[in-house]
């Protein structure tokens, strides 16, 4: 019986191969939200709609669509920032020569 013996399982070794790990991408949520309470409010509701599809693609694992809605979600926030900083100066320059004029007519 003893070339009945049992044979251990043989055993097959798997390579494993190294993956890259990708950043993960900037969601920019801060500025979204910024942009949100003090620039231009419009485009900050769609900025920060990108920056948490961004967070959530990076939460997938999915680098390629994160980066796609990161860039967007920057090119929204430099866009409602730029916009919000016209209107502010724009605002500020109406409400001093607004002032002048009725200062001078008291």
């Amino acid at each position: 019986m003893e070339g009945d013996k049992m044979q251990p399982p043989a055993y097959e070794e798997a390579a494993v191969q190294p993956t890259a790990l990708r950043p993960h991408q900037s969601d920019y949520l801060g500025w979204s939200i910024m942009n949100l309470l003090c620039c231009c409010w419009p485009l900050g509701v769609i900025a920060l709609r990108y920056s948490i599809k961004t967070r959530d693609a990076n939460h997938q694992n999915n680098p390629d669509l994160a980066a796609d809605y990161s860039r967007t979600t920057k090119c929204l926030n430099i866009t409602a920032t730029v916009i919000g900083v016209i209107l502010n100066i724009i605002i500020i320059y109406y409400y001093i020569n607004h002032s002048k004029v009725t200062t001078e007519y008291h």
